[in-house]
């Protein structure tokens, strides 16, 4: 498909960069006592896969947050051997030579002070971008926002979890999407965060994730209570046995232009 704009072609270096790259959470805790936070993913775009642990502090503690050192972490892909994850930072736990494929499923085990948690995730197959573009709000300022066209494959449902990386830095806002009104479509999607103005020689890295339903109701609930909820709660989980956070196993593909 013609694109919108040229786009250049990732350099594998800057994909793995990109996906190593992850958003630490930062979720409203309800309850009085710490809780384990577990952010675990499996990607299709790199052979590292990681797993980060912390303990969210009740409200009155002068710490938000902690990590979590000396916990036993384990992957393991479609029901094969475990293997354990070592830890290469405080509470950043990594495993090389994984790299996901679309279709497999993965689980997660963590044990920590006496106490188990597991999770699980399919990654989906992967959509990728078709072409990108440049979308100009002439009802706000004229801001330049990006835009990013894919076709919606029919007949299944699907998530979509957008990163956008922007002069080398990540823009932290929730691009959530699915396909519930646009099933079997090509979509034209517009990821304007309402803040976002694009200049002229701007560099800009789409990345499009394909992640579970799962997923995609974790981050909906963290995007909704980003100070829109009325009565904030503690996002729902995947994860068994209490724990907060995700587990993700997601498919993606990025693009790379410069803003002309």
């Amino acid at each position: 498909m013609k694109s919108l704009v040229q786009i250049s072609s990732l350099l594998i270096g800057l994909v793995f960069f990109l996906s190593a790259c992850e958003e630490v959470i930062d979720l409203p805790l309800k309850d009085a006592e710490p809780k384990l936070v577990i952010e675990g993913s499996v990607s299709n775009l790199r052979t590292r896969q990681s797993v980060m642990l912390s303990e969210m502090q009740p409200f009155d503690s002068e710490i938000r947050r902690k990590v979590v050192s000396g916990a036993e972490v384990f992957l393991n892909e479609n029901n094969g051997t475990w293997r354990q994850l070592s830890e290469a930072g405080a509470g950043n736990y990594v495993l090389d030579n994984l790299k996901g494929i679309p279709g497999n499923t993965y689980e997660l085990l963590v044990n920590y002070q006496g106490q188990t948690y597991q999770a699980q995730s399919t990654m989906p197959d992967v959509v990728r971008i078709d072409s990108t573009g440049i979308s100009i709000n002439t009802f706000d300022g004229s801001r330049r926002t990006p835009l990013a066209l894919y076709q919606d494959p029919g007949g299944v449902p699907n998530y979509y979890y957008f990163q956008l990386r922007i002069n080398e830095e990540i823009n932290t806002s929730l691009f959530l999407y699915n396909d519930k009104f646009n099933d079997g479509k090509y979509v034209l999607q517009n990821l304007d965060d309402f803040t976002l103005d694009l200049a002229r020689g701007d560099s800009v890295v789409i990345e499009l994730r394909n992640i579970d339903r799962d997923s995609f109701r974790f981050w909906e609930a963290v995007q909704s209570q980003n100070g829109t909820s009325a009565s904030p709660g503690n996002p729902v989980s995947n994860i068994t046995n209490g724990a907060l956070g995700y587990f993700s196993a997601y498919a993606a593909n990025s693009v790379y232009f410069i803003v002309d």
